[in-house]
């Protein structure tokens, strides 16, 4: 008699499924990043820790110089524009304040950041503000 090609079902070890938990904190942002992209708006998603989960194309191609991600965490090179950048995601994190920040070297970039509303006893939902951004001066980049 041939050996059937499939293992023995009584033989295999069981694997263990991975973390529910996880998963469902990772898609709830990821709808989130996707519902902000079809909006055609630049958002960086933040967590309860301050730092990004997701930056999506649009803040990508505005943040340019002027803003960069460092171990996590949303920052500016002018010392100024870094205080306020912070101050305005721990507002928003913190106190559910919505803030804004200018950066660039004439203030060309604004960075509103909003409190994301969210059960405080809910274990997987990561997700705490979102920052978005725009040019001042209407000057937003065409996409096709």
């Amino acid at each position: 008699m041939a050996k059937p090609w499939f293992p023995h079902p009584e033989r295999q070890p069981v694997a263990t499924p991975p973390p529910l938990g996880p998963m469902l904190a990772g898609a709830r942002a990821r709808g989130v990043a996707d519902g902000f992209s079809w909006l055609g708006l630049a958002a960086i998603l933040i967590d309860d820790r301050g730092e990004a989960l997701h930056v999506n194309p649009g803040a990508v191609e505005l943040m340019g110089d002027q803003l960069y991600l460092e171990s996590g965490r949303l920052r500016a090179p002018d010392p100024s524009a870094d205080r306020a950048l912070a101050e305005a995601i721990r507002a928003a994190v913190a106190d559910g304040l919505a803030t804004s920040a200018y950066v660039g070297r004439k203030r060309e970039l604004l960075v509103h950041v909003a409190a994301m509303p969210a059960d405080p006893d809910d274990p997987y939902q990561l997700l705490r503000a979102v920052a978005l951004l725009s040019r001042v001066g209407g000057a937003q980049h065409a996409r096709h």
